[in-house]
């Protein structure tokens, strides 16, 4: 068997290993070209409060005569072997997934292999965020029904069109079709026909908090786990605020994906630092904005003075770009980074050099000094203020990578 199946979940919360469960499945199978051949989409009763209705739109009442994940976990079953299991930050639904499997002791064998959209989209799409809706507008495939399991997985599906069309045969992704399709799945018994479906009674609200615009406009990371937590930790955001069981399940998360806490405080400064930047883009930073910024920080743990230090930081960032006549980076320039980075340095290096740029020491023909703290009395970046060569936070270098591009 071949073809893709998509999938996209809403669910009770963001944690699965907290007892967050799935509320509702949309699921789309397609041709290895593309073609759409089939759609099917329920809502799931969690057996469990529905969680935040106000983001997905979907109510306790609407859930009561739902099927059991349990009752439709025969037909998931017979929709992904032998096919790529597709998803936006497949991380997140496969391992909702493997939660629910386990709890209906249907007999997988986790982790499940996936081909994930998110993590393709900055080999496709310029300049777009990670967010679906953000990708989906850089590729001009339509989004209908956001926050709707089938709306969004019909969003994945134009995504993954729109990277067949544009990419060589065979494709970059060869590897993953051959694992995900030889990865064993128990037999479903019976040829199963579809289960029940129950739909939704209403569309969610479009969200229109500043912090859901704002991370829209955020530099991608390089590091592909790290965007797999920041994916997660800005839907946790949407409302400001992280309770003490999700910060703890956020930890977790990042330690499943290989971030060490360490590592976390820096990727959290840089994110902070992002913010800031897009904040200031219009020049100014509002009193709302500043209570969200701040709300940001308690959340992420950071001490609140940093978001006056992270707005300094992107004051200066726009000053520099208004004397230097708009400071952009050219192929052939050459940069330096110094300090504890949040992505690994040689990373950002090769990164770097794949765009055309030079890497080496501090001297008169350096066009910019990259530093985990841009105020830095380190010899490096003391060396390049006396040279009059601007000292930039990495979210600087994110976004002039990204016009290099």
């Amino acid at each position: 068997m071949t073809g893709y199946t998509i999938i996209d979940l809403e669910t009770t919360g963001l944690f699965p290993q907290k007892h967050d469960r799935i509320v509702e499945i949309g699921l789309i199978e397609v041709s290895d070209s593309g073609a759409i051949e089939r759609e099917w989409a329920t809502l799931v009763n969690p057996q469990r409060d529905v969680g935040p209705t106000h983001i997905h739109g979907i109510t306790a009442r609407d859930v009561l005569d739902a099927p059991t994940f349990q009752e439709v976990a025969p037909y998931l079953i017979g929709s992904l072997a032998g096919r790529t299991l597709v998803a936006h930050n497949a991380r997140f639904d496969t391992q909702f997934l493997d939660y629910e499997f386990e709890r209906a002791s249907v007999g997988t064998r986790p982790p499940t292999p996936s081909l994930c959209t998110m993590q393709l989209s900055s080999s496709y799409l310029r300049g777009a965020s990670r967010k679906l809706k953000d990708c989906c507008v850089a590729a001009n495939v339509p989004h209908a029904d956001e926050h709707t399991a089938l709306g969004d997985a019909r969003a994945v599906a134009g995504l993954l069109n729109y990277y067949l069309v544009n990419t060589d045969r065979p494709v970059p992704w060869s590897a993953v079709l051959e694992s995900t399709r030889r990865h064993w799945w128990p037999a479903p018994g019976p040829t199963p026909g579809r289960p029940r479906s129950v739909l939704r009674s209403a569309t969610p609200r479009e969200p229109a908090a500043w912090l859901d615009r704002i991370t829209s406009t955020l530099p991608r990371n390089p590091n592909p786990m790290v965007e797999a937590y920041l994916d997660v930790l800005e839907q946790a955001l949407l409302d400001g605020y992280l309770s003490a069981h999700e910060e703890n399940a956020l930890v977790d998360l990042a330690l499943s994906l290989g971030l060490h806490r360490d590592h976390l405080a820096a990727v959290h400064a840089t994110y902070l630092d992002s913010m800031a930047i897009a904040a200031w883009a219009d020049g100014m930073v509002t009193e709302t904005e500043l209570a969200d910024l701040t709300s940001v920080a308690t959340a992420l743990g950071l001490p609140t003075d940093l978001v006056r230090v992270a707005i300094k930081r992107a004051k200066n960032v726009a000053a520099h770009a208004t004397s230097e006549g708009g400071f952009k980076l050219c192929v052939g320039d050459q940069v330096v980074f110094t300090g504890e980075l949040s992505v690994p340095r040689d990373q950002l290096i090769d990164l770097a050099q794949q765009a055309g740029l030079k890497h080496g020491g501090v001297n008169k023909s350096t066009k910019l000094v990259v530093a985990a703290d841009p105020d830095s009395q380190s010899g490096k970046a003391a060396k390049a203020r006396s040279y009059g060569i601007p000292v930039v936070t990495e979210a600087a270098f994110a976004r002039m990578l990204a016009d290099l591009h």
